[in-house]
């Protein structure tokens, strides 16, 4: 496209252009993550965007400020990927019990690092298209996605109780639905109060949403997470 064919150039002017349109692309996808409470949110999105845009465009300039280097400059955007690899580590969380969560967010931010070098390289319309889809894909298949969820017949479940003596009545609760559980934990948290982990099948697709609803309206259960 000739609206973007100047942020090809190597000028001041492009470069700063880059700069911003990574910013902007870093912003709109970090602005999402930020609305849904995610541990990567905006300011985390925006400066690996900003910083993956920069390291193109450093090792734009070594190659063309200096004749004798010959380096590829894919070697810095592949350094790059593999350093935000590190990063998008640190945003997952292990529950204890084998499930993993925040690898969308690791996802995310790894996609957001190419949006960045796509920038720095002066193809910001791709970037653009690129984090309008991811926010697509957010959006939508973020709720298709949970929809599939609730009609999952197994799942793993996370909950905070008040007491020790309370976790034989959730238990309870759970065999009243006739759902059926292994793996199960029984820990001691900092606060005094019992964490409970195991893994859960129901019976019938479409159970989750209302087990999880008769589970929130026990007095003695503080927090629940079905995943």
């Amino acid at each position: 496209m000739e609206l973007f064919a100047g942020l090809r150039t190597f000028s001041l002017g492009a470069i700063v252009l880059r700069l911003v349109g990574a910013l902007l692309c870093g912003a709109m996808v970090g602005l999402d993550r930020e609305m849904r409470n995610k541990r990567a949110g905006l300011k985390t999105h925006v400066l690996v965007c900003l910083g993956a845009a920069l390291c193109m465009i450093v090792s734009e300039c070594i190659i063309l400020g200096r004749e004798d280097v010959t380096t590829d400059a894919t070697r810095i955007a592949a350094n790059v990927i593999t350093g935000v690899g590190f990063l998008c580590a640190a945003t997952l969380i292990n529950r204890g019990n084998g499930s993993l969560h925040g690898l969308t967010t690791a996802a995310g931010l790894w996609t957001t690092a190419v949006i960045g070098l796509a920038c720095g390289s002066g193809w910001l319309e791709v970037g653009l298209i690129t984090a309008i889809i991811m926010l697509l894909v957010f959006s939508v298949l973020g709720r298709m996605e949970a929809r599939l969820s609730d009609m999952a017949r197994g799942f793993d479940l996370y909950a905070e109780i008040l007491n020790y003596e309370d976790v034989p009545k959730l238990l309870e609760v759970l065999h009243d639905h006739d759902v059926s559980f292994s793996g199960l934990s029984v820990t001691k948290s900092p606060v005094g109060t019992a964490i409970v982990q195991l893994s859960a099948l129901t019976p019938r697709f479409g159970q989750k949403g209302p087990l999880a609803e008769s589970l929130r309206a026990q007095e003695y259960v503080r927090y629940l997470e079905m995943f």
